[in-house]
C-alpha cells in the first residue's frame, strides 16, 4: 500500500495501515474527497447471505464494528471515485439472484457510487498481487485508462523477468467490472 501510495502527493492520499484500518474509519471517512479507493485486505464471501460477504478490516475492538465492512454497509458508502480496487481474494464473486442479477462486493461499490471495480475472481498471492497492483497504479499514473492499464499491468507480468509471474495464475484473476 506505501508503495501505491507514494506514486501520489501527500495532500492527495490517505492510508490507513494495520490497527487503523478499521471499519469505523472507513465509514467515517469523507469518501467523497478521493477518486481512487483501494482495499488491500482478506475478504469473505458468503454466497447463502451475499450482505454477509465483505471486505476484512482491523479486527482490533472498535467498539460496535465487527471489522467487516460488508455489502448492505458498502451500499450505504457515498463515493465519488472513479475506481475502486479490491486486492483480496474473491472479490468478484458473489451470489445470482433471480431478478436482480449477481449481488456482491462489485455491485455493492457500483451501487455505492464507483463507475467501475477491480476486483479477483479466484484467490490471489499476495507478493505477486502487491508487484502487480504497483504496475497498475504506475500505467494509470502514465495517463492510462483503468481498462487499458489493467491490460497493460497484465502484458507486463506476463513478460516479468520473474519467470513465476508470467503464469497466468499471477495476473488473470483480476477484472474490471463496469466503465472501460
Amino acid at each position: 500500500m506505501e508503495t501505491i501510495g507514494a506514486l501520489y502527493p501527500p495532500a492527495r492520499r490517505k492510508i490507513y495501515l494495520g490497527p487503523d484500518a478499521t471499519e469505523a474509519s472507513v465509514k467515517s471517512e469523507n469518501l467523497t474527497r478521493y477518486t481512487r479507493v483501494h482495499f488491500a485486505t482478506h475478504a469473505v464471501l458468503d454466497e447463502q447471505v451475499p450482505a454477509r460477504s465483505g471486505v476484512v478490516l482491523s479486527l482490533e475492538n472498535t467498539g460496535d464494528e465487527d471489522g467487516i465492512l460488508r455489502t448492505n454497509e458498502i451500499f450505504n458508502l457515498e463515493l465519488n471515485a472513479d475506481l475502486v480496487v479490491l486486492s483480496a481474494c474473491q472479490t468478484g464473486l458473489g451470489t445470482l439472484v433471480k431478478g436482480e442479477g449477481m449481488v456482491g462486493l462489485t455491485r455493492a461499490f457500483l451501487y455505492a457510487g464507483s463507475p467501475r471495480v477491480v476486483v479477483s475472481l479466484w484467490e490471489v498471492n499476495d507478493h505477486a498481487t502487491a508487484d502487480f497492483m504497483k504496475i497498475f497504479y504506475q500505467k494509470m499514473k502514465e495517463g492510462q485508462s483503468p481498462g487499458l492499464a489493467l491490460r497493460a499491468a497484465k502484458l507486463d507480468m506476463l513478460h516479468s523477468g520473474f519467470a513465476a509471474y508470467r503464469h497466468p495464475y499471477f495476473w488473470t484473476p483480476f477484472v474490471l467490472v463496469g466503465r472501460f
